[in-house]
C-alpha cells in the first residue's frame, strides 16, 4: 500500500471507531497494534462468537503484529501487548472492563505472547472458514497482577 493509501485508510479523515498505533523500541518501528470496541462491532459474526465464549459486551479488542522477523521471539511482542493494554486500552478508556484477542489456534506464538503478557484463554471459536480461533481476554484486575503471578 502506498503512502496514500495508509493516510486515506488510517488517518484522520477515517471514520473507523478503532485506533491504530505503531510501536517503536527507541525510535525504531517494531510493530502494529489497534484496539476497538467490540460494541461497535456487536452485529458482526465474529462479534457474536466472542460474545458467546464468554467476552463481556463492555470489552475492546486488539489486533497487533510485530514486523521484522528479527524482533519476533524475543518477548517483544508479550511487552508490546501488555503497554499498550495497560497505557492505552485500560488508560484512556474507563468504560472498556476486558480486552480480547482471538488469533488462530494454530498461531501458538501469537496466544503464547498473549499469555506472556497476562491474559488467559476463554475458548475456541470456528471463524466461518474452517479455521480455529483461541479467545485470549484480560480484565483491568488481572492486569494488576504481574504476568509471572497470575494463576
Amino acid at each position: 500500500m502506498s503512502w496514500g493509501g495508509v493516510v486515506r485508510r488510517y488517518g484522520s479523515t477515517n471514520d473507523d471507531p478503532g485506533e491504530h498505533w505503531v510501536a517503536l523500541v527507541g525510535t525504531e518501528p517494531v510493530g502494529w497494534i489497534q484496539c476497538y470496541a467490540w460494541a461497535d462491532y456487536a452485529d458482526e459474526e465474529e462479534s457474536q462468537a466472542l460474545f458467546a465464549v464468554g467476552v463481556e459486551r463492555t470489552a475492546a479488542g486488539i489486533d497487533y503484529l510485530v514486523g521484522e522477523a528479527g524482533h519476533r521471539g524475543r518477548g517483544l511482542g508479550s511487552a508490546m501487548i501488555r503497554a499498550f493494554v495497560q497505557t492505552v486500552v485500560f488508560g484512556q478508556h474507563d468504560a472498556w472492563t476486558q480486552v480480547s484477542a482471538g488469533p488462530y489456534v494454530a498461531n501458538e506464538a501469537s496466544w503464547r505472547a498473549l499469555e506472556r503478557a497476562g491474559f488467559s484463554p476463554l475458548g475456541d471459536y470456528d471463524d466461518g472458514a474452517g479455521d480455529s480461533c483461541r479467545v485470549m481476554v484480560i480484565s483491568r484486575a488481572a492486569l494488576s497482577t504481574p504476568p509471572d503471578a497470575a494463576p
